[in-house]
């Protein structure tokens, strides 16, 4: 299973009754780490708003073997949300 299928299986158990979908992936390098950022549209479940949403995944550690998800954003975007993750390869 791909880290992104995995990513977003854990997403929807971290958050049940929302819908991700993957919108934009690109890899990523600084001097030191390379890895992916990964842009994702969530229509939360209702009464979910953007807040929670951030602070559960700020608090939630992610388990994708080889990975480590190092930055997380959320904004509200057309009626949901937009969260772009920074995910290192390990």
């Amino acid at each position: 299973m791909t880290f992104q299928r995995r990513l977003l299986r854990e997403l929807d158990r971290l958050l049940p009754g929302g819908q991700w979908r993957v919108v934009q992936e690109r890899p990523w390098f600084s001097l030191t780490f390379s890895g992916v950022q990964m842009t994702l549209a969530c229509t939360p479940a209702p009464g979910r708003g953007p807040q929670e949403v951030a602070a559960i995944l700020e608090a939630h550690e992610f388990t994708l073997p080889g990975r480590i998800v190092a930055d997380i954003a959320v904004e509200e975007a057309d009626g949901g949300l937009v969260v772009v993750l920074l995910v290192l390869e390990g």
